[in-house]
Order: C-alpha cells, then structure tokens, then sequence
C-alpha cells in the first residue's frame, strides 16, 4: 500500500460519493435493482431461471481466489476501472433481448441473458476484487463509519430518486420498451462512475513476492482465523437469508396486488428508509463499535419475515403497509450493512495485514453465498407454486415457506455472529438500551447543536440540554464539554453529568476533576459523584476528606453518606471533632446522621446549641434525629408547624395521645403533663409550651429507653428548662416532640409485649 495523507485521503471523498452515486443509478437501472427480476418475468422466464440469473454474478466469485495476485501486481486501481468500463459496454446486450424473444423465443433470450451475464459477473469479479483493498486503502478507520454513512445517505438520496424516475418511466411506457429505456439511461452512469472515481488515490501496482510462499499458504493462513470464518458463516448465513428479498418486487406484484409503478415506488421508500438512518447508524458505530451496530441491525431485519408474512393482500391498507414495511427494511438493513462492513475492516482484517488472501476469500464466499440464495429461492418458489391458503388475516402462499427459510437462517446469523471477538465497544444490549433511556431525541439534538456551537452561551445551553436529555448516547460530548476552555461550560457540564445514568467514563471524568486543584469545580465534581452514586468514586472520595479545602471535604463527607460508605464513619467522625468551622462540621454531622454513630450525639447536641443559623440547625437536628430514630415522624412535625407553630404542636400531641391506650397513660402517669403541652401550645404560649414539655420528658421511665432516645431525651429536657428566660428554640421543641414520640412508641410496644407474656404465662398456669 502507497503512504497516502489522511488529508489527501479525505479530500478525495466527494470524488468518491460522487463515483458511487452514479454507479449505484447503473446497478438499479440494470443487474441489482428490482427492475431486472420485473425485466426477466416480463419476458417470460420462469422463477427458476430468474434466480439463476440473479445467481451468475454471486457464481463467479471464486475467480477472485485466481486472480487476486494478478491484481495486486497490476494495480487494483487501474484494474477496477477498466472492469468499470467493460462491465458497463457488455450491460447494453440486455437491449436485445426483446428482440430476441420475437425472434427466436424465450429459450434463445434465457441463453443471451445468460452470456450477457457471465461476462458482466467476470468483469465485477475482477473490479470488486480491486475494490476491497482499494476501499481499506484510502478511507481512515476511524472515519469509516460516518464514511460509509455518508456514502449511504448520498447514495440513498440517489437511488430515491431513481426510483421515483423509474416508476414514472414504466408507468406511462408499458411493456418491455420501458425495460430497455431504463437499461440504456443506465449506461452514461455506468461511464461517469468510471471517471469519478479516477480521481480517488492510491490502488497502485504492489510488488508481491511470488517466490516467498505460495497462494495456498495464504489462503490457509486466512482459513486458520477463528474470527474470520465466524464472521464469514454469519455474513454467508444473512446473505442466504436475505436472497428471499431479491424476489419481493414479484411477492408485491404477484400476491400482495400492486401495480409495477407501485412496486417501484417501494423501492424509493427502501431508499428512503436508508437514507433517514444512514448517518445515524455510522455514527453509532463509529463511537459505539462495530459488533453492536451490526447485531442490532440483523436483530430488526430478522422481523422482516414475519412483517412480510402478515401483509394484507389486495386491501385498501396494502400499499400503506408496504410502504412501512420498505421504510423499516432499508433503516434495519442500514443498520446491518453499517456495523457489518466496518466490522469487516476494522476488527476481521488483522491490523498491517500484508496477506491480500482475505478480500478474495470474503469475496467469494460472500458471493457463492449470494449465488445458492436467489437460486435457491426461485426453486422453492416453483416448488410450492400451488400453495394456497387464507385464514382471516393470515395468507399462505408459495412465498410463504421462502420467508419462514429466511427467518430460520437469520436466526442462525444472529447466534453465530454473537459468537465473534469484541471489539472494545459497548454490549450489544448495553447499546440497544442506550436509545430508550432519557428522551434520545433530544440528545440528538443537542448533540448536533453543540458541534455547531461557537459561543459560550450557546456551548452552555446545549450542554444543560445533555444533562436534561439524560440519554447516555451522549457521553462523548459531554467528556469534551468537561473540558471546554471556558470555566461556566465546565461547571455546567458537571451539574448536567449529574442529571446522567451512571457511566464509567463519565465517573472517570469527574474522578479526575476530584483529583485537580480547580475548588470550584473539585466542589462541585464531589457533588455530582454523591448524585450519581458510582461506588467507584468512593477512594477518590475519601481522598478528598484530606484536602486543604475545606469546601471539598464537607461536599466528600456528604457525598460518601449518599453512597452508604460506612467505612468512613470513623474518619468522619474525627473530622467531626477536630474541626473549627462550625459551618463545615455541619456537613460531617449530616454524614454521621446517616451512618447513626451514636458516639457524636452529644458533640452534635453542643454543636446544636452553638449554631446560630435556623437552617444549619435543623440540618442538625436531623442528624441528631437519624440517630435517635424516628426520621419520618420528624419530617411530619416539621411541614405541621411551618405556618403556626403552636397549632402544629397541639394537633400534634393529640394525635400523640390518640394512639396512646389509656391504662398506659395512667401507668405512665403523664395524661396530666400531656394536657398541659397541649393547652399552652394551643393557646400560642410557646415558652409554657416548652416549660411543660421539659416536665412531660422528665416524667417519662427514661430507663427504659435506650442509650440514644435517654440522651437526647435528657439533654432536651434540661435545655427546655431555659426556654422561659431565653429564645424560644423551635428547632429543640421539634427535637424534644420527636424523642416524646420515639420513646412512647418504644413504651407502648414494651407494654404489648409484656401483656402478651403474661397471658401466655396464664395459658401455661392453667
């Protein structure tokens, strides 16, 4: 292979769409579009005889195994383009052909076609053969997928509107004239595919060391490749499968009922259907990697069979569901050829592969494959030509065992190709899963409006959109957007991560950011980590509570607490203790809140007393709470006295006494003191309120309580003795009614057991 630049390379690329725009206008007009089999029927063959037809090309594949050196000597280049030009002169014998039928009968023109044939297929062998090394010379691996769906979607375009030509052609000239309009409007295409693609480099002339080992040595080295003939089984298996759609324009015409301008209008809905997903699919495999892609794509074919199956016959739906069912095929078919091709190139072929066997043996395997299929196909449509049966909306016909063969043999592809060497890319379900996680639309578009994205406030917008798409085929862009020259679009690609499913790349990223000296951005890495909660980031957390900035280690202690890395408690606790900021040691209280270390409680309580900020406080207090238990019952007196405090209280203790059964309360010998709380706190005399409760608490059996509840309990009671003389301390009063409701829970379940003992020592006494 010659050193040619990428930049070369990729500024002969519309030198190369253009080239195969053109010749992919001369295959549809002639040899593989639907209009040859609609050709050859019209001029009388049978199904038999039109898949062999169909077959000669794919059959002379195996000249390829010969000539493949022939053509590394003599330039695979220049031998493509003479086999172009060639082919496409020998293309024009199908004109006579309805001369011939006058002439000399159908059996005279199945011979023509057939000659005709074997030279076009001779002259493909040995272009195509040329093709395949020049294709890996010049296109860039990692610019393989969008090239291919670049190529898809301009050639999808093309054919389209080739399609619609045709259809219109054939439409208002009948009969086997339209056939041989169509056949010569192909040629000049043939012919500027010639000269396009002459201006595409590389393809010269390669020394090959005849002397070194022989051709057969090649070819059983390629035969020793696993990974080859896995993929080379699974590709034989999908071409063998899809023959059965070689044959669908006469299943639409035939069974289905449409006319044959209709037939080609679906072609132009194929063609569409390519051309909606071409670029999606390239790029996916591109970033995704080529073996899921490829099994996704032959997972939506395999439904083609099924679709097909079920398809209204002569109904007014008809052509409405065929025209969905020709738009789903050509995006599954996409699919496939896009993860399939680039599989082929990237991970079948080893790289710097100097054995040239590969591109002949794929070929021709491929091509014998191709060949048995149609032929194959057309037999098996003869043979159950009487087939006839409907039942509702089920119709079986001769087509019908063609398209449950074919299902069978994907079904084969699928489980052979599972089977190949991964590729460094995501699973295959992983992948799948990709497009129905967060709202996929949305992140295609901002995805697309973030690489055309200049400025900061546009980069800014669309990378917030990411976030809220929180789709994670989107990673790529948001891994570049967390390094974006500008400090806001960093920061905001952190906050949008955070609205992300968990991704390990995207989790490595901020790992990394943890890891730097930017505070702001390490504060706010330690914040999505926590929302993310990817238990790889836990080290990396923990790092972090040894920073020198003390903003970092209060977002890490909360962060881990979100993770349930009670492993850190310890740590946190010392923190805890020895630090000054009070602001900070908020964050270590919260963190100790949800690990319920009981050892902080009464640095907690100081530290309660200590905070002058209301919301710092009942941070706190929370924290003291998840301790003592009873978090729920907390959140609820909280959202009860938000608008009136001392009516909040009330209704709170009446229900407190509600559940309470009265031989309790006069066991306990609180009915008393409950009142009390509940009258004054009713009454808006919140110090009374606060007196009485202190009293309630110091009246309760706190020895029965455990170590947590008695501490908190007591500690309340003695501060709510000051209430009267100091602030009136809502947040302490909440804390009190909390560890009232916590203690008598535990009191109440205490009495139930000990009644339920008792009467089973009764039953045991009697």
């Amino acid at each position: 292979m010659q050193d040619i630049t990428n930049v070369q390379k990729i500024r002969a690329f519309p030198w190369y769409y253009s080239g195969q725009a053109a010749n992919i206008v001369f295959v549809l007009l002639s040899w593989f579009g639907p209009i040859l089999p609609l050709f050859l029927d019209a001029l009388g063959l049978t199904k038999t005889q039109i898949g062999l037809i169909l077959a000669i090309p794919f059959f002379c594949t195996p000249v390829s195994l010969l000539v493949s050196r022939w053509i590394q000597r003599r330039g695979v280049k220049k031998m493509f383009l003479w086999s172009l030009g060639l082919r496409t002169l020998v293309t024009g014998g199908l004109c006579a052909a309805p001369a011939l039928l006058l002439w000399a009968g159908v059996p005279v023109v199945f011979i023509w076609v057939v000659a005709v044939s074997l030279v076009f297929s001779m002259c493909r062998v040995i272009g195509e053969t040329g093709m395949l090394s020049w294709a890996r010379e010049f296109i860039p691996n990692r610019l393989r997928g969008r090239t291919d769906a670049t190529n898809a979607i301009i050639s999808g375009m093309v054919s389209l509107l080739t399609s619609l030509l045709a259809a219109v052609i054939l439409k208002y000239i009948t009969g086997l004239h339209g056939y041989i309009l169509l056949v010569l409007l192909s040629l000049p295409f043939g012919l500027g595919s010639l000269f396009l693609l002459a201006l595409v480099p590389g393809g010269k002339p390669v020394q090959v060391e005849v002397d070194r080992h022989s051709v057969a040595h090649d070819y059983l080295q390629v035969l020793k490749d696993r990974n080859f003939l896995t993929y080379e089984v699974g590709q034989s298996l999908f071409i063998l499968a899809s023959s059965a759609f070689a044959f669908l324009p006469l299943f639409m015409q035939g069974q289905i009922g449409l006319s044959v301008d209709k037939v080609l209008m679906l072609s132009a809905c194929f063609w569409s259907g390519i051309l909606a997903s071409g670029y999606l699919w390239g790029w996916s495999a591109d970033r995704f990697g080529s073996k899921p892609v490829m099994l996704t794509g032959l997972l939506l074919v395999i439904f083609m069979p099924l679709w097909l199956f079920l398809m209204p016959s002569a109904s007014v739906w008809s052509m409405s569901v065929a025209i969905m069912t020709y738009v789903y095929f050509g995006i599954a078919i996409q699919g496939w050829g896009a993860g399939a091709n680039r599989y082929y190139y990237v991970d079948v072929i080893p790289a710097n592969n100097y054995n040239q066997a590969y591109y002949p043996i794929h070929f021709t395997l491929c091509g014998l494959s191709a060949a048995f299929g149609p032929l194959l196909a057309g037999a098996l449509l003869d043979y159950f030509r009487p087939l006839s049966a409907n039942w509702r909306f089920i119709h079986v016909n001769q087509f019908s065992p063609l398209f449950g063969v074919s299902l069978l043999l994907f079904i084969g592809a699928l489980y052979g190709l599972r089977r190949l060497r991964k590729d460094d890319s995501v699973q295959p379900g992983k992948f799948m899963s990709m497009f129905i996680q967060g709202n996929p639309l949305l992140a295609f578009n901002s995805m697309i409006r973030y690489r055309f994205a200049d400025d900061e406030w546009d980069r800014l917008s669309t990378t917030r959109h990411m976030g809220d798409a929180e789709s994670p085929l989107s990673v790529a862009e948001l891994l570049e957007a967390i390094t974006d020259p500008s400090f806001n679009v960093r920061y905001e690609a952190i906050l949008a991560i955070a609205r992300m499913p968990s991704q390990a790349q995207l989790t490595d990223a901020l790992i990394h950011i943890l890891d730097s000296k930017e505070p702001d951005l390490c504060v706010a890495a330690g914040w999505a980590l926590g929302r993310i909660g990817d238990r790889r980031a836990v080290p990396a957390l923990r790092r972090a509570l040894a920073s020198e900035y003390a903003l970092l280690r209060s977002r890490s202690a909360r962060s881990l607490a979100n993770m349930g890395d009670a492993e850190a408690a310890p740590i946190l606790l010392n923190l805890f203790r020895t630090e000054r900021h009070n602001g900070i040691r908020v964050a270590y209280a919260s963190a100790l809140g949800v690990f319920r270390v009981g050892q902080a409680l009464d640095d907690l309580l100081v530290l309660l007393d200590r905070l002058p900020d209301d919301n710092l406080r009942s941070e706190v207090t929370l924290a003291i709470v998840r301790i003592m238990g009873g978090e729920n019952h907390f959140v609820h007196l909280w959202r009860m006295t938000r608008s009136d405090f001392g009516t909040g209280v009330a209704e709170a203790m009446a229900a407190m006494r509600n559940h309470l059964s009265s031989d309790l309360l006069s066991h306990l010998g609180i009915g008393e003191a409950l009142d009390a709380v509940e009258q004054t706190m009713g009454g808006q005399n919140i110090p009374a309120g606060a007196a009485a409760l202190g009293r309630l608490i110091r009246q309760m059996p706190l020895d029965r309580l455990e170590a947590n509840q008695r501490t908190v309990l007591e500690a309340c009671a003695s501060r709510l003795a000051n209430t009267g003389t100091g602030r009136i301390d809502y947040i302490l009063i909440l804390l009190a009614l909390n560890g009232l409701h916590v203690a008598l829970v535990i009191l109440r379940r205490q009495q139930e057991r000990e009644k339920k003992d008792d009467a089973e020592q009764m039953v045991d006494d009697r």
